[in-house]
């Protein structure tokens, strides 16, 4: 049986893969592996139960073996629905596959792809065969995606061909000259165009192929933060960690087999992928996804599927409240409605209420996952205005300037337990900066705990600029720009914004009266930026503000800006 066939990867076409002349797997597991949990650490979790043996691949097949005709993903707008017989037979055969060209276990599968079947079913195939799972957001380009290819020496790139008028087969056939790891690209075609050419592909997979020795304490995620630093982090998760992340959201929340999960968030992000994949599968409930953003799109679906949970930005939660209010849709099924990642204001969390929608504002991080969350029967001053308790099973503290634990007053937010990942691959000086001695996370975010234990974040150490929930790095943003011959100096800060949260600004000294945003901003896609990460305003400025060690006063900035005089 042939391996994953090698066509020309040109719109049209049928799934594709490299050349296979660079050899197979480059087998790297022993780099991939936990560098930050102590071995007593381990043995209390595995003896009081936080960490276990299971394995995502075999709560899938007990979800197929309890309810095989369970629906388990609902895509497409609601027009597919696909059991969890079928989901469980179709993340086997692209195991097949998988193996079958090379694929080995503790080597790295990049899945670019949008919120389809599909994706859910090549996700939990490639945890099947042993890989390690690294999911990213379809709206990266060369810039981000080089980057990944790279930095996670990835064997196995899955992208769609042309989505949203982008050509992503052409880029994936360019990175595969360029990338040395990169042994295979598959091209998924559209579904709504050719839904049986992957039925055709999952079908060449070999019978009754053998199944890889899984644990959970292996590595199973490697998720590139989103742009937290100027070189996004790539952090590492084993079955362990998030699967307790999976447990410990459905008990705090209260979830039950017949809640309904609806994913509007991409699971091409941890978010998505965690909270919404995993978790539906780990618990056997029903996933119901929504690809491209509309949100009377999202208000027929949370209503004729009677969804019941969901994670997303605050963006969603104020474009389903006003579309809701437009059309009187009726939303009082989603009880469990957790937004975090940017600022969810209490008049947001407010207006979500008088619609129907029970929002609960929550804090985490792809290093530590969701930490706090805030519970349906939090008082509603709490809901509307901390960013929940801490999760059952795992610790937060905020410290203060001299490492003490603080209540009522502002510090770092740090997180330990079962849920914080297990290091940063290939970058232990980073696991030492971000890792205290005890096994602390420290999270550069700064919050306060109340005497009640809700923690409200307040602030960042980091100057990130979150947009709708994505992180961006202003510093990668500012070294595009300082290429451009006509940019001396610029400096990129956050300005709010009503809906997105944040978005960027550029600060620019330059000698040309004619450079304008819109020059910036073609400048930045000439390099391959990723859309979200293009600013939207452009302030000219005589100089940038510094200290006298040189360090950039942003919020002076940021103030002059407010105020006016910029």
């Amino acid at each position: 049986m042939a391996a994953i066939r090698c066509t020309p990867v040109r719109p049209g076409t049928r799934l594709t893969s490299t050349r296979g002349d660079r050899g197979m797997s480059t087998g790297f597991e022993p780099q991939l592996r936990d560098v930050v949990t102590a071995p007593e650490r381990r043995a209390e979790y595995l003896a009081d139960g936080r960490w276990d043996d299971a394995h995502i691949s075999r709560r899938l097949s007990e979800a197929a073996a309890r309810y095989p005709d369970k629906v388990a993903v609902v895509d497409l707008e609601g027009s597919r629905s696909h059991t969890y017989a079928q989901l469980d037979a179709d993340a086997t055969k692209v195991a097949g596959n998988l193996r079958q060209a090379g694929f080995q276990r503790g080597d790295v599968a990049t899945v670019q792809l949008p919120n389809w079947y599909e994706t859910v079913a090549i996700d939990l195939g490639i945890l099947r065969a042993g890989g390690v799972l690294n999911p990213v957001l379809p709206i990266y380009r060369y810039h981000e995606l080089h980057h990944v290819l790279n930095a996670g020496n990835v064997i196995v790139l899955f992208t769609p061909d042309i989505y949203r008028d982008f050509d992503h087969a052409a880029l994936a056939a360019s990175l595969r000259e360029e990338v040395g790891s990169l042994n295979h690209t598959v091209v998924v075609p559209d579904p709504t165009a050719d839904p049986g050419e992957f039925r055709d592909w999952l079908d060449e997979a070999p019978a009754g192929d053998d199944e890889v020795d899984l644990e959970a304490s292996d590595v199973s995620e490697l998720i590139f933060t989103s742009g937290t630093e100027a070189a996004p982090k790539a952090v590492m998760h084993t079955e362990q960690t998030a699967n307790f992340s999976a447990r410990a959201a459905a008990t705090s929340l209260g979830l039950t087999d017949s809640d309904i999960v609806w994913m509007p968030s991409p699971i091409g992000h941890s978010t998505g992928f965690n909270y919404g994949v995993r978790l539906a599968v780990y618990h056997g409930l029903s996933l119901v996804l929504q690809d491209q953003w509309d949100p009377a799109v999202a208000t027929r679906l949370i209503e004729s599927h009677r969804c019941s949970y969901a994670v997303a930005a605050t963006t969603f939660v104020s474009d389903l409240t006003a579309q809701a209010d437009a059309d009187g849709s009726d939303l009082s099924s989603l009880r469990l409605f957790g937004s975090g990642g940017a600022t969810v204001p209490p008049e947001v969390v407010e207006s979500a209420e008088q619609v129907g929608m029970n929002v609960l504002r929550l804090y985490g991080s792809t290093e530590v996952l969701v930490a706090t969350w805030n519970r349906p029967h939090s008082p509603a001053v709490k809901r509307q205005n901390t960013d929940g308790c801490v999760l059952d099973g795992l610790e937060v503290k905020v410290v203060g300037e001299d490492g003490a634990p603080t209540v009522g007053i502002e510090g770092e937010i740090l997180v330990r337990g079962p849920n914080t990942c297990v290091g940063f691959f290939d970058d232990l000086e980073r696991v030492a900066s971000t890792f205290d001695d005890d096994g602390w996370v420290r999270s550069g975010d700064l919050g306060v705990i109340d005497a009640d234990g809700y923690l409200t974040v307040v602030g960042r150490k980091k100057e990130i600029i979150i947009r709708g929930g994505l992180n961006i790095a202003p510093r990668e943003i500012e070294e595009m720009l300082l290429q451009l011959p006509a940019v001396e100096q610029v400096a990129v800060v956050g300005l709010p914004d009503d809906r997105l949260g944040e978005i960027a600004c550029a600060c620019v000294v330059t000698p040309d009266d004619d450079l304008t945003l819109d020059a910036l901003v073609s400048y930045m896609k000439s390099l391959g930026a990723a859309a979200y990460k293009l600013p939207e305003r452009f302030v000219r400025v005589e100089s940038i503000p510094m200290t006298l060690t040189g360090k950039v006063q942003k919020f002076e900035l940021v103030r002059s800006i407010q105020e006016g005089s910029l």
